[in-house]
């Protein structure tokens, strides 16, 4: 496979869900090593065969797998990776392992690479600047709740749109990640915390995700391959759209969640 189709280091954590930190971990421990390593992240590139592997690895650490349990697996599967396989090979139940499990045959009907060249439900479209009221933060992803909460009671009416979380990060972080939880409004200034500023508009290429959100690397995974393929670059920060999500009292079904994927172009 060509280089300009294989996933920098930070681009293969987000489409893995596995942090640098982890990645470097895995590499030192060989068990999950760069098609094109190289000590410098910008120049280590993953190839997309590898993404099965990585998302093994992913959700075997859900289920707290030990790292040398973990590559001795991983060494048995060789070339026929089975995640379901996989995690009904840990050790121990558990209540975090049931929720894997529930989520292991959507990552096993993740695209294949054959099937990663089909964008037929990629979109691009032209768009404005857009105005957002948002909290940057710093943290875990799932910490942006209250942030939704308070944007929500400060500008009630002025919501335009539904919530969006806005990336600055190109790898995917697990505790430290750079986030801001924004809604679009139709008026407002910054008030409390909440910065009231406009998203830059230009060509945007976004993808619409069916399903929980642990699922999303799968479809990370075509949309960043569709804009390598057919673009010089992207700029951040990239953005998720939560068109149907949880409710404010009840999760709801996330099989039925609906979220946009956009990346703004260069």
């Amino acid at each position: 496979m060509e280089p300009e189709a294989m996933f920098t280091t930070s681009e293969f954590s987000r489409v893995s869900g596995l942090s640098i930190d982890m990645l470097h971990l895995l590499r030192q421990q060989e068990v999950l090593i760069a098609a094109r390593p190289s000590d410098d992240d910008d120049a280590a590139a993953y190839d997309p065969s590898q993404l099965p592997i990585a998302q093994a690895i992913y959700h075997l650490g859900q289920i707290e797998i030990p790292l040398e349990r973990m590559k001795s697996l991983l060494t048995q599967n060789v070339g026929k990776i089975d995640l379901a396989t996989l995690l009904s090979s840990r050790e121990r139940p558990s209540e975090p392992a049931k929720r894997t499990e529930q989520v292991a045959p959507q990552i096993a009907d993740q695209p294949t690479t054959e099937a990663l060249r089909e964008f037929e439900d990629i979109e691009e479209r032209k768009v404005g600047r857009l105005l957002v009221a948002g909290i940057r933060m710093r943290g875990k992803y799932r910490e942006c709740g209250r942030a939704y909460g308070k944007i929500s009671w400060q500008y009630g009416r002025q919501l335009c749109g539904p919530a969006m979380m806005l990336h600055y990060d190109k790898e995917f972080k697990q505790d430290d990640a750079d986030f801001e939880a924004c809604f679009p409004i139709r008026q407002g200034e910054s008030q409390k915390g909440i910065e009231v500023h406009e998203l830059d508009g230009g060509r945007l290429v976004s993808l619409v995700h069916r399903g929980p959100y642990e699922t999303l690397a799968g479809s990370y995974d075509r949309l960043l391959r569709y804009v390598r393929e057919r673009h010089v670059g992207y700029v951040l920060p990239t953005r998720e759209c939560y068109v149907k999500g949880p409710g404010w009292l009840f999760r709801g079904n996330p099989e039925k969640y609906v979220t946009e994927l956009q990346i703004l172009v260069a």
